[in-house]
């Protein structure tokens, strides 16, 4: 049996004093695969072979993986989301999940900003028309304001609070769908989607994917929406059907849209990409020079938990240690 972890998140150290030198100190191997493609969970199991922990990307482990994987005892995610593992299967593998809350939520909320306030300003489309040799002013390519347009947000749990907190400070007009809440956010109105779809400028997505939101925004929704209104997902692919977004747009219906995340990471021949109006980044949302060490480091910690036998700071599935 092996006493190796496979490294699947793409940036990790293996000398740093606080990640992999710790791994090494306590007589754990260390194995670098950074998932920078879609893998199959067949091809994710036989990375993993007979490894004791995962410190983990966005990788799919289903009950294949947990089958094929018998020594594995933990799944150190660098995030929060756990939707491309079988959580069922996890725990009846006897494999703790952990996740690391509190360590890119500022990072995802700045992000949702910058996409929210680069699609209004029209920065790509101006920037894009300069280096043609165009310089419109007042003309087509004209932005619209963030002051005093209402922004509805689909999911309003941490990552959706910090929005708030930024999107107050601009003046806006913040109307939320959260199915959960009984009371709005401070500064907010607490509204069923179809409200929101028809009163929103910009929708923004902020909700976990599961059977209730996987395909929330489609071709209905969108139509349903104003005019020229744009859509943000900085949260899960999947929740907005990316092919009926993009037909919106190019219809002419909405103005625009900016994604990080996506139904098929990475994305391949997406008619997205085509769009002038679309902002795209490569999930990056979460990441910034900061959050990629705290949850570089939470992780770790976390594989470094299990591994002596005590739970880690933030364990998805507990029960998982004792079977």
């Amino acid at each position: 049996m092996s006493h190796d972890v496979v490294v699947t998140w793409p940036v990790y150290d293996v000398d740093d004093p606080n990640t992999g030198a710790l791994l090494k100190q306590a007589g754990l191997g260390i194995r670098l695969h950074p998932r920078t493609s879609n893998r199959t969970p067949a091809e994710l199991a036989d990375l993993i072979g007979d490894a004791v922990g995962v410190i983990a990307s966005t990788d799919p482990f289903d009950s294949s993986v947990f089958a094929a994987c018998p020594n594995l005892k933990v799944i150190a995610r660098t995030g929060v989301g756990v939707d491309a593992i079988d959580m069922a299967a996890a725990s009846a593998a006897g494999v703790v999940v952990a996740t690391t809350p509190g360590a890119n939520e500022e990072a995802v909320a700045d992000h949702a900003l910058a996409m929210i306030m680069a699609l209004q300003r029209r920065l790509a489309d101006n920037d894009a028309a300069i280096r043609r040799g165009r310089w419109d002013r007042a003309g087509a390519l004209t932005p619209s304001d963030l002051y005093g347009a209402t922004v509805g947000l689909v999911g309003s749990g941490v990552i959706g609070r910090a929005v708030i907190r930024r999107l107050r400070g601009f003046g806006s007009t913040i109307v939320v769908y959260d199915p959960f809440l009984s009371q709005a956010p401070e500064g907010t109105e607490l509204v069923e989607l179809p409200t929101l779809l028809d009163i929103s400028d910009v929708i923004t997505v902020h909700a976990p994917l599961t059977d209730s939101t996987r395909g929330l925004l489609g071709a209905a929704e969108f139509a349903a929406m104003k005019q020229g209104a744009y859509v943000v997902n900085v949260s899960r692919g999947g929740i907005v059907d990316e092919r009926a977004l993009a037909a919106s747009i190019a219809s002419g219906h909405l103005g625009g849209a900016g994604l990080d995340t996506f139904e098929s990471e990475p994305i391949v021949d997406s008619p997205l990409s085509e769009l002038p109006t679309v902002i795209l980044s490569p999930h990056i949302a979460g990441l910034s020079h900061r959050s990629i060490s705290a949850m570089t480091q939470a992780a770790t910690q976390a594989v470094l938990d299990v591994m002596a036998g005590q739970l880690p700071a933030h364990p998805v599935n507990p029960e998982a240690l004792r079977a």
